[in-house]
């Protein structure tokens, strides 16, 4: 990909139809802090660098190897438009998160686990004691992790109107949670702009405790 045609195919993909979810990774920063963060099964999905310093984006996928070879343009959009104040740390590695990766366990402050299945199973080894996991349930995920002893439900962040919001004290039982919230919705709507992505799901923060 050229430098015009990778970024165009973030915005397409992402900002042009609201699917960038730039709100949901503002309130977990802000919310949480997080300096370093893994991100598998990634696509070409680069917001979470607008937000925190440090990402690892991991994918199999030739779309997102092809995106990430230009890291130079990447860079340069991302260092145009983040909210924080030093240069920002892109890593892509090319490789299936479900095999054994040359990354150090224990190393991430923030696991983001969203539309692709096994990545908490796979990958949780790598979050600090301490750390936290971000999931929209895809394929179960955040509701087989609740089953490890090591990892709690920490808050949940829902979208209204046009606010991300996080609810933290008194979730509640998880199993209530996921009767009420647990099914994965991706759901589109013509608008003036054309196609566009409503967000109309629940995000799960989960906090490893070892």
């Amino acid at each position: 990909m050229n430098s015009d045609r990778s970024i165009d195919a973030y915005k397409r993909f992402y900002e042009d139809i609201n699917f960038d979810r730039a709100g949901l990774f503002e309130i977990l920063k802000k919310e949480y802090g997080c300096n370093t963060v893994l991100y598998p099964g990634c696509s070409i999905h680069i917001t979470p660098s607008f937000y925190f310093q440090h990402v690892v984006y991991l994918d199999i996928s030739k779309t997102a190897k092809d995106f990430f070879d230009d890291i130079h343009n990447i860079l340069n959009y991302i260092n145009n438009i983040k909210k924080y104040k030093q240069t920002a740390y892109v890593q892509f590695i090319h490789a299936d998160y479900t095999k054994p990766l040359l990354l150090r366990e224990e190393n991430y402050d923030l696991l983001v686990a969203l539309y692709a299945g096994e990545i908490i199973k796979s990958c949780k080894k790598y979050v600090k004691p301490g750390g936290i996991i971000l999931t929209n349930n895809h394929q179960k995920d955040a509701e087989e992790s609740l089953k490890d002893p090591s990892i709690t439900l920490d808050g949940l962040i829902y979208k209204k109107g046009k606010k991300y919001l996080i609810e933290k004290n008194n979730v509640g039982d998880f199993k209530d949670i996921f009767k009420k919230y647990g099914n994965t919705k991706k759901d589109m709507k013509n608008s003036a702009n054309g196609l566009e992505y409503v967000d109309n799901q629940c995000y799960f923060v989960l906090r490893k405790s070892k």
